[in-house]
C-alpha cells in the first residue's frame, strides 16, 4: 500500500507521530496543578513552524528553479520540504519558548524526541520496504498506435511513471513541467500511462496540451493503478534503474519538486 486514499503514507506517518508526541505530553507525569495543554500547544506550534522552515529551506535551495515560476512556491503539494529545515525551525522555537517555561520542558522534550525519532525510523523503514517490495508492474499496455508495450522493460534506466487522465485538472497543469523535464533528462525514461480512456481522447488531449510528449501509453482498464494500489491522479512514481520504487508523489508536481526527485534517482 502506497497511500491511504488520496494521502501518501509519509504524510500519514507524520500525522501519526505528531499525535503520538502529543499523547506523550498529555500523559507525562506532572503536578496536579500543571495543565497538559501548554505542552501540547507548543508541540503543535513546533510542527507547524517546522513545516514553514522546511518549505523555506527547500525553496532557497532551489531558488533558481522557483524564480522561473514564482507562484509555484505556494504549491506545497509538490512535496518540496527540507527535513533539516524542519528540525532547525522546530528546535529554535522550542528553545525560545521553553526558556521561560521550565515546568513543561520535560514533557515537551520527551514527546518531541520520541515523535521525531519514531517518524525518522518509520520513514526509513517505509522507504526500504517500498524499495524492496514495490517494483514496476509486469503489465502489457498499448502505445498510441495500438502496439503492445511491456511496462517493466526499463532497459536499465531510471523510470518516471506518471498516471494521469485527461479530465484531471492537475494533470493538465503539470504536463508542460513533465514534458520539459523529459527533454532535459535523456538518461531517464519517462512513461505517461493514461488511466481508463481511449486512444482518441488521449490524442485529442495531447494535441491541445502536450504535443511534444513522448512515452504515452494507454491503460483502458487502469491495470497499472490497480497493480500499484494508487487511485488518485496525477500520481508519479520514481523507480531506480533496478526497477525499485524510490519515491511516490500524489498530486501536481512543480518544476523544482520534480528536479529534486530526479536528482535522487542519479
Amino acid at each position: 500500500m502506497l497511500s491511504v486514499g488520496p494521502v501518501p503514507l509519509p504524510v500519514v506517518l507524520a500525522l501519526v507521530f505528531l499525535l503520538l508526541a502529543m499523547a506523550v505530553a498529555r500523559f507525562w507525569p506532572r503536578p496536579p496543578s500543571l495543565s497538559w495543554r501548554p505542552a501540547n500547544a507548543l508541540l503543535l506550534d513546533m510542527f507547524l513552524l517546522g513545516l514553514v522552515g522546511a518549505r523555506g529551506v527547500f525553496v532557497l535551495r532551489n531558488a533558481a528553479t522557483y524564480l522561473e515560476s514564482p507562484w509555484s512556491v505556494v504549491r506545497i503539494g509538490d512535496g518540496g520540504f527540507d527535513p533539516l529545515g524542519f528540525f532547525v525551525a522546530a528546535a529554535a522555537w522550542a528553545i525560545w519558548r521553553l526558556r521561560k517555561a521550565p515546568a513543561v520542558r520535560g514533557p515537551v522534550l520527551a514527546a518531541a524526541l520520541l515523535g521525531s525519532s519514531g517518524w525518522l525510523l518509520a520513514s526509513f523503514g517505509l522507504q526500504h520496504l517500498q524499495a524492496q517490495r514495490v517494483q514496476v508492474p509486469a503489465v502489457v499496455l498499448q502505445d498510441l498506435t495500438g502496439a503492445p508495450v511491456r511496462l517493466a522493460d526499463t532497459q536499465g534506466q531510471p523510470l518516471v511513471l506518471n498516471l494521469w487522465a485527461s479530465w484531471c485538472g492537475p494533470c493538465v497543469r503539470e504536463m508542460p513541467v513533465l514534458s520539459a523535464a523529459q527533454r532535459r533528462h535523456g538518461q531517464v525514461r519517462f512513461v505517461f500511462v493514461n488511466q481508463g480512456e481511449d486512444a482518441e481522447t488521449v490524442q485529442r488531449f495531447l494535441r491541445q496540451h502536450a504535443p511534444a510528449l513522448q512515452g504515452v501509453l494507454l491503460d483502458a482498464p487502469s491495470a497499472t493503478g490497480d497493480a500499484l494500489g494508487v487511485q488518485a491522479y496525477p500520481s508519479t512514481l520514481f523507480f531506480d534503474r533496478d526497477g525499485r520504487l524510490r519515491e511516490l508523489h500524489l498530486g501536481e508536481l512543480t518544476a523544482a519538486g520534480l528536479e529534486h526527485k530526479l536528482r535522487g534517482l542519479r
